[in-house]
């Protein structure tokens, strides 16, 4: 083999060699791509992670407060028991009124005489 057919063969080697690099850094430069791509969404879920996170202390803090409210409410009970006493003593004033007059007239009656 001469000098000059050798070196063919040594280039055609080298050509195929840099064109496995070149295709091999293409398919590197897709993935780059895709993770670049990924990493807006990464970025993008974080941001919305966080959000969610920051609204979950809040609806635990407004949670909290509204529980206080509630522990200091009346309850059911105590509001139907406040509203018969009313009730009753609606019905019962005229009773207790007459009993009221009827006791003025009769000390009225008692004093004038």
């Amino acid at each position: 083999m001469t000098q000059t057919a050798k070196e063919v063969e040594d280039m055609e080697k080298f050509m195929t060699v840099l064109m496995e690099v070149k295709v091999s850094l293409a398919e590197q430069n897709g993935k780059l791509d895709n993770l670049l791509d990924m990493k807006d969404k990464i970025n993008e879920t974080y941001d919305i992670a966080k959000g969610a996170h920051n609204r979950a202390k809040e609806n635990e803090k407004d949670i909290a407060a509204l529980s206080k409210e509630v522990s200091h409410s009346a309850s059911k009970e105590d509001v139907e028991r406040i509203v018969k006493q009313r009730e009753n003593t609606f019905k019962n004033l005229p009773s207790w009124l007459a009993l009221a007059i009827s006791i003025a007239v009769f000390l009225l009656t008692y004093l004038a005489n």
